[in-house]
């Protein structure tokens, strides 16, 4: 238990960064999108249909989809970018769909009132609508937010350290610790989030300052906290390490750990092991040079990579084979 927790405040910043970033960009688009789709009725369904679309697509797969595209648009395609992505759009569709419910139930009486004193459309808006509906789109928020933290465990497999480091790991090497200390970990910090939300949203609406500024000082201390690795990585710059990837199966685990080290005895040179990647992540991230070494097998290759469908009855011809398409890939 001692070696899993020793591990918990590199997991839980890496969470932290993950969950914040991704939850903050989902609110910067989609409020702007909901006040927009209350505005011009003919974009509320198409822009609620494609967050629906992309809601009901299985979160891992969401995340594995990224890998491509981003390495096809010329962008970092495994790590901390595809799991921002993927975390993003998983975002949108409560706080969308809450922003448009909340600004829609405003009492039309009230509207045409603030109209009759003369407001401008933005003054309407900012004075009005986006007040009454504050608690409506607030829980759209909170709802995201929880979302956010449970699926930023599945970022692992795309290369993106997270809580869910000690579920992939724990599950495929039954190290029930590291399990448990992985899911409560995420669930405190679930029911951390949205308790500071709750507590910013009644604050704000009941005018108490104290409260308003327990609850931001606490969202200040889990920001900092989450920002410190990359200030410090930032201040101390370090020779790039060589990164190993590893599977998310125990023989990989063991495997990835044995090159690190022997990469480190006979070079010198600091190496890590990039763990509970998937297969085909773990390729591509070869291919775009985002890791340096992997153990693959030649099955893997022949049937995953190279699309072959026969089966080869001479195991060294297909080592052959192998070697020869990838070598001219």
């Amino acid at each position: 238990m001692s070696a899993e927790l020793a591990l918990l405040p590199g997991y839980l910043a890496a969470h932290l960064q993950l969950t914040l970033v991704a939850l903050g960009l989902a609110v910067l688009v989609s409020v702007p999108a909901g006040v927009l789709a209350t505005r011009r009725p003919w974009i509320e369904r198409p822009a609620l249909a494609v967050a629906g679309v992309i809601q009901t697509v299985p979160a891992l797969a969401l995340l594995a989809i990224a890998v491509p595209i981003l390495a096809a648009l010329g962008f970092q395609s495994i790590g901390f970018l595809p799991a921002l992505v993927g975390l993003t759009l998983y975002g949108v569709l409560p706080i969308l769909r809450n922003t448009v419910t909340g600004i829609a139930a405003v009492d039309p009486a009230v509207v045409e009132a603030a109209q009759g004193v003369g407001m401008t459309p933005l003054q309407q808006l900012r004075r009005v609508e986006l007040p009454l509906a504050m608690p409506v789109i607030v829980a759209g928020i909170r709802t995201a937010a929880v979302w956010t933290v449970g699926m930023a465990t599945l970022s692992t497999p795309v290369g993106a350290t997270s809580l869910g480091n000690y579920i992939f790991s724990g599950l495929q090497t039954r190290n029930a610790d590291a399990v448990l200390i992985g899911c409560v970990s995420a669930a405190a910090l679930a029911l951390l989030l949205d308790g500071i939300i709750h507590a910013v949203e009644v604050a704000s609406r009941r005018r108490q300052r104290r409260r308003m500024v327990a609850a931001l000082g606490v969202l200040a201390v889990l920001v900092v906290y989450a920002a410190a690795p990359v200030v410090r990585g930032a201040a101390t710059p370090a020779t790039r390490p060589f990164v190993i990837g590893a599977k998310t199966f125990t023989e990989q685990y063991i495997l990835g750990d044995i090159l690190a080290g022997a990469v480190e005895q006979r070079t010198g040179r600091p190496a890590k092991v990039l763990s509970s990647l998937g297969s085909t992540v773990a390729f591509d991230a070869l291919r775009d040079g985002r890791i340096d070494a992997y153990v693959e097998y030649s099955g893997t290759i022949w049937t995953t990579v190279l699309h072959r469908t026969e089966i080869p009855t001479d195991r060294g011809a297909m080592q052959n084979e192998v070697a020869r398409v990838l070598a001219d890939r």
